[in-house]
């Protein structure tokens, strides 16, 4: 009888042993699994983070307007499309859409605008698509500080992202007489370099613009410029690295309303044309655009 007690309570411990052996096996594979679907979750997403970045416009600015495309759309009120493949005065290869053939070209997520390049053909005028986006018609201003907060594309021979402005007598007196404020551009192989310009009528095409590095690219930055009634200045993250005066008499260009324009290009004759070495699709992001005034 002893005996069979004995046997009874050892078979009664190695059950128990047995099963807290396999509750923890199944909880440490339980973990386990969380951990790696939150790695994966976080890596896929593959987008900037939005909704940030603290820039201030400087003393006596407010702001008058801004887009943070927060909604579930692009806002009509504040935007159109410019369309079609005629080059743009540049070579350019792609066809601007409003509708997205190939796929979506401009559309809101996460909180910020995306504008997209998709390569639908060879390479070559017309095989790509991608959108330009204006505020002409709908929202204009003299003088005040214009901001965005961009992050750029992954880049490549061929990719030209920008943020700028033109005059809004430009369908009266043409280009350049319209004036021109480039805020922002960037080509695809100089991927650490961004470029301020102004363009004026002054007999003939005028120009003046500088250049300055940035450092991680793809990540969000706030460029901006501040246009007064003596002079326009173009910086980065706070930073301004270039200045014009604009009193001189063949600048007039520049006391006009002007509209904001954003876009993403592909091919031109300034930053040449991207080769079979380009990725596509191509991403510009932008988290906002601000407008401050005095």
């Amino acid at each position: 009888m002893s005996r069979i007690l004995i046997l009874l309570i050892l078979f009664l411990v190695m059950g128990c042993n047995l099963q807290t052996s396999l509750s923890d096996s199944s909880s440490s594979s339980s973990t386990s699994s969380i951990v790696s679907s939150s790695s994966s979750s976080s890596s896929s997403s593959g987008l900037p983070s939005t909704n940030g970045g603290t820039f201030n416009p400087g003393t006596g600015y407010n702001l008058v307007w801004n887009d943070e495309f927060n909604g579930s759309g692009i806002d009509l009120n504040n935007w159109s499309y410019d369309t079609g493949a005629s080059g743009w005065g540049n070579n350019e290869w792609q066809n601007y859409t409003d509708n997205g053939s190939g796929g979506a070209n401009a559309y809101i997520t996460n909180g910020m605008l995306v504008i997209k390049a998709i390569k639908i053909g060879g390479l070559q005028a017309g095989g790509f698509t991608s959108a330009r986006l204006k505020t002409q018609g709908k929202k204009f201003w003299k003088y005040g500080v214009i901001a965005a907060r961009i992050a750029l594309p992954q880049g490549g021979k061929g990719i030209w992202p920008a943020f700028w402005m033109l005059g809004t007598n430009i369908s009266t007196v043409g280009w350049p007489a319209c004036g021109e404020i480039d805020i922002m551009e960037w080509l695809g192989d100089q991927a650490y370099t961004v470029y301020g310009t102004l363009h004026w009528e002054e007999n003939g095409h005028a120009s003046y613009g500088l250049n300055r590095t940035i450092s991680a690219y793809q990540s969000f930055h706030i460029y901006h410029a501040e246009w007064t009634s003596s002079y326009i200045k173009i910086g980065v993250d706070g930073t301004y690295y270039y200045t014009m005066d604009i009193t001189t008499a063949g600048t007039t260009e520049f006391h006009n309303p002007f509209f904001i324009i954003l876009n993403l290009a592909v091919g031109g004759n300034w930053p040449g044309y991207p080769t079979a070495a380009t990725p596509f699709p191509q991403y510009m992001y932008v988290d906002w655009v601000r407008v401050y005034q005095k």
